[in-house]
């Protein structure tokens, strides 16, 4: 089925924003006004390196997963953060050992994926060994490079992993996260999140972002069940 789509900006203006069914979720939270939900995904250990590396390993998601949506359900999104570039520059964070950096690769830009999991790194520098592949941490002030070094980051599930830990630690880890996102960035560039919830994310974003872009999706995932993706296009 084709994605269904509201969008909400969160500078500019709001649009009431119809509910209808649960989405899924167990705690409510409010955009700028309109009232989202948060994630019923909640484990301590999802922003811990040590617990992806013993999944990778163990081969829990297989050769490759894709989180929250697979790239064709997710591709307008992902035209509208390239806004029109040709080659662009695009950093994908939190990669893990999905395909969505060579589906954005084949479509002619300049694409580094990159995770903090060794393990899922190696694995996909051998799947796809044309491809640009970094092990690196993501909250580490540095770790992604020259400040302005790319027009777009794509992020499809990383910030989640800290956030849905729920401890202050990791919040933590997910402020300096997009910190370092906001850094590499050149003005005007854009973070395009695509994330499980909205619970703690807005906040995060407007500490540094000018202009807040607020849509979400309805589609299959992966896994083929019915699933709402909410996305959170940030201008530099």
């Amino acid at each position: 089925s084709s994605p269904q789509t509201i969008l909400v900006s969160v500078h500019k203006r709001s649009l009431p924003l119809p509910m209808g069914p649960s989405l899924g979720c167990q705690r409510g939270c409010c955009l700028d006004g309109v009232v989202l939900f948060g994630s019923n995904f909640r484990q301590a250990c999802l922003g811990d390196m040590s617990y992806w590396d013993a999944a990778y390993a163990a081969g829990r998601y297989k050769d490759t997963y894709e989180w929250l949506q697979t790239s064709a359900e997710l591709w307008p999104y992902i035209e509208k953060g390239l806004a029109g570039h040709t080659c662009a520059r695009v950093l994908h964070v939190g990669c893990g050992n999905s395909v969505l950096g060579k589906d954005i690769a084949d479509a002619g830009h300049d694409v580094v994926n990159v995770d903090y999991s060794e393990v899922v790194i190696q694995a996909m520098s051998k799947q796809h060994p044309n491809l640009k592949w970094v092990q690196a941490d993501c909250a580490v002030h540095g770790a992604l490079g020259p400040e302005g070094a790319y027009d777009v980051v794509i992020d499809k599930g990383a910030l989640d992993a800290l956030v849905e830990s729920y401890t202050e630690r990791m919040m933590e880890q997910a402020r300096r996260m997009v910190a370092e996102i906001f850094r590499v960035l050149r003005p005007g560039g854009r973070y395009l999140l695509i994330s499980n919830g909205t619970e703690n994310r807005k906040d995060l974003l407007e500490k540094h972002f000018r202009d807040i872009e607020f849509e979400y999706c309805e589609g299959y995932s992966m896994d083929l069940y019915q699933k709402f993706v909410f996305v959170f296009l940030c201008t530099k």
